[in-house]
């Protein structure tokens, strides 16, 4: 049998975008769970409703190039003046 939880192939979600009016900030934006013991994937990770389940491996390696970015974009931002994330 499949998995369950995995939608027909043409229901899949390719690509999200930001809500133009910002959706219950920052719970209606992004969710992060342990997921329960028969799951094979550890973390499951909630953005704009689409529900995505990593390994922790896969979970770490997201979070240090999220915040990678988010060092590199804060550069940016001081130098123009802005604030930073």
């Amino acid at each position: 049998m499949g998995d369950k939880r995995k939608p027909a192939p043409h229901l899949l979600v390719k690509e999200t975008h930001e809500p133009a009016v910002p959706q219950d900030w920052p719970e209606g934006h992004v969710g992060v769970a342990l997921t329960d013991d028969e799951v094979g994937e550890c973390i499951e990770i909630t953005i704009h409703g689409v529900k995505h389940y990593l390994h922790s491996t896969t979970a770490r390696e997201l979070s240090n190039r999220l915040v990678a970015r988010i060092d590199e974009w804060n550069a940016i931002a001081r130098a123009a003046g802005v604030p930073e994330v």
